[in-house]
């Protein structure tokens, strides 16, 4: 969201630069960060939130939430799998469908915090907004390996059909999901994550292996590339594979990946990089894992170039064929246009900009925000004063819109 970041700033000091007749407010208006979660609870979830917590009696909510804990019976595996869930921000206020990311050792509760929040972070102005879920291995993800003795793969096999018989079903049956799924996984899990792909290569869109432990049973994983189920895939998948230069792995996945280019079919795609003494599970991995997937997903900067509505609705239209779900125009990148649109005193385009806005997002707060700043450039003061509540009816901390409900 960096760039919708950078909008919402420009609009703050736009905004303190017209108040000439009043004097700028002595208290911090800092947005509040919300729980996204407090009033949802899927069916067949028992949720238990997992967050920071403050003794302030001032402030009852917690300051960050990474999401929510649950469980699921599994059949299957026979026992009850622990799994942690993050949800996108505005989840509950929206309409739309999200992709969903399956993390692989959730447990491990700093590196799903650091998803979670990368997620939040690039969500809406680099890639779409997702949702995270963690699948916890209490026992550790050596469970994912065949076994020492004989090479067995029954458990990684009866994981796969887990994911596909009863998570993934669960996961679509509870949340707006939208139909593309991406596996991530480090070191042992990041071997499920090549070995759930030479297997079911269907069941996920893309496959995201960190520092994969591609030295297990190395020729079955050869064998599998030359005549499993992924050589005669048509359907477009992603494998992306990082790992360091320092952990041992290089002789292994470049044997692996030289077997892969001669016998991949032509609809799979996937990418190698090998980081330079960044250790085991390289910590970049996961933003760089996002940004080869969405390479191109948000290209405009309408502070330097203007594009019409047309031409950026027309973007998100081809990345919906592209990916197969449709992908709307984010609220912040429409924002952003319209906002730029303002300034360059074109209040015709920006009404069409704003219009569309609250046609698509209905219950976007940024959508009332932007009719009523564009009202205010109108001079159409008291209808701007109707958007702006609207916005805080939405969101009753929402500072921009009470910074210039407090201005008009």
């Amino acid at each position: 969201m960096r760039n919708y970041n950078s909008i919402l700033l420009i609009v703050t000091i736009f905004l303190s630069a017209c108040a000439t007749k009043k004097q700028v407010s002595k208290n911090n208006d800092s947005p509040t960060i919300v729980s996204p979660y407090s009033d949802q609870k899927p069916p067949g979830v028992i949720p238990e939130v997992f967050a920071p917590r403050m003794d302030s009696t001032e402030h009852s909510e917690p300051a960050v939430t990474l999401g929510e804990i649950a469980s699921l019976q599994s059949k299957v595996l026979n026992k009850t799998i622990p799994l942690s869930i993050h949800l996108p921000a505005n989840y509950d206020s929206s309409r739309k469908t999200y992709p969903v990311l399956y993390m692989l050792g959730s447990d491990y509760r700093a590196r799903f915090a650091m998803l979670a929040s990368t997620l939040d972070y690039m969500g809406e102005g680099q890639i779409p907004e997702m949702i995270l879920i963690g699948i916890d291995f209490p026992e550790g993800n050596s469970i994912l390996l065949p076994t020492r003795e004989n090479k067995d793969t029954t458990i990684p096999d009866n994981y796969i059909n887990f994911f596909e018989t009863e998570l993934m079903p669960h996961v679509d049956n509870n949340y707006r999901t939208a139909p593309f799924k991406i596996l991530y996984g480090g070191s042992n899990s990041g071997f499920f994550s090549v070995y759930t792909l030479l297997n079911n290569p269907k069941l996920f869109n893309g496959y995201f292996a960190s520092s994969p432990s591609l030295m297990h049973i190395p020729a079955v994983l050869q064998q599998k590339i030359k005549s499993g189920p992924l050589k005669t895939l048509s359907e477009n998948r992603f494998l992306h594979i990082i790992y360091s230069d320092d952990e041992g792995l290089t002789n292994h996945v470049s044997e692996f990946t030289r077997v892969l280019a001669d016998h991949k079919p032509e609809s799979f795609i996937y990418k190698v990089d090998e980081l330079v003494n960044q250790g085991h599970v390289p910590a970049m991995d996961f933003t760089l894992f996002l940004l080869a997937l969405y390479p191109d997903f948000n290209p405009f900067n309408p502070s330097e170039n203007l594009e019409s509505l047309d031409k950026v609705t027309q973007h998100f239209d081809r990345l919906s064929k592209r990916y197969g779900y449709e992908i709307k125009t984010p609220i912040g990148v429409i924002f952003n246009l319209g906002f730029h649109t303002i300034l360059s005193k074109n209040l015709i385009d920006a009404e069409e900009i704003f219009q569309y806005s609250l046609e698509v997002y209905p219950q976007g707060k940024e959508s009332y925000l932007g009719m009523g700043l564009l009202r205010r450039a109108q001079g159409q003061l008291e209808s701007a004063k109707v958007m702006l509540e609207k916005a805080l009816t939405i969101d009753p901390d929402y500072s921009l819109a009470k910074r210039w409900l407090q201005r008009l």
